[in-house]
């Protein structure tokens, strides 16, 4: 619980920006082209607030649990611990992007059809593991889960010597794909946090 309290926390304030696609319509499905792939991926490298949630989360939580025990929970250690999330990040959403747009997998997130909270939750975390082809039918989201363990085990290789790509970076690996069903819960629930942290004014109460 504490885990998913340290990755869900930043999420919502992160959701306050959210601009959350509306539900899946393949009638009226319209894919990115190239030039939308290529600003989508820019925004994610710096342009929005993504990289720099996740990149403070994952470092708040290796500050937290003091991994790598070499880096210590000093404030250098935590910012040696930030550049490697950005780094890794960086490595991530470019295997990500490249990759669906190889294989025509959409990155965007669609607001559940469904109502109802178990639903809604449910469906932020089989997206989780899916998206949409150009068909509009589901497919295993390769691309990102590709581009998560790469980006894990690209940082594993840069922390200190006796950590391993394959078992620290498939490890770092799970953090984050908990943090992106975290994030996508926040995006489903975008509407109700965005409600929560604007309260009506007292003049305009009915």
């Amino acid at each position: 619980m504490l885990l998913f309290a340290l990755l869900l926390a930043p999420c919502s304030l992160f959701a306050q920006s959210l601009t959350v696609n509306a539900p899946f319509d393949p009638a009226h499905y319209q894919p990115l082209d190239g030039p939308q792939r290529f600003h989508r991926w820019m925004m994610e490298d710096g342009g929005s607030a993504a990289i720099h949630v996740q990149s403070l989360t994952s470092a708040t939580y290796l500050q937290f649990i003091a991994d790598p025990s070499a880096w210590n929970r000093s404030a250098g250690g935590f910012a040696r611990r930030l550049g490697s999330g950005y780094g890794a990040n960086l490595i991530q959403n470019s295997v990500h992007e490249s990759l669906a747009a190889a294989i025509g997998g959409d990155p965007r997130y669609f607001a559940c059809a469904c109502s109802g909270f178990f639903h809604r939750s449910g469906y932020a975390l089989q997206m989780t593991f899916l998206t949409h082809a150009h068909s509009g039918r589901l497919i295993l989201d390769v691309p990102q889960l590709a581009g998560v363990y790469t980006g894990s085990m690209a940082e594993a290789a840069w922390w200190p010597q006796h950590y391993s790509a394959l078992t620290q970076g498939v490890q770092t690996g799970h953090i984050q794909v908990g943090l992106i069903a975290a994030i996508h819960l926040a995006q489903e629930f975008s509407p109700e946090f965005k409600r929560m942290v604007h309260w009506p004014k007292a003049g305009n109460r009915e």
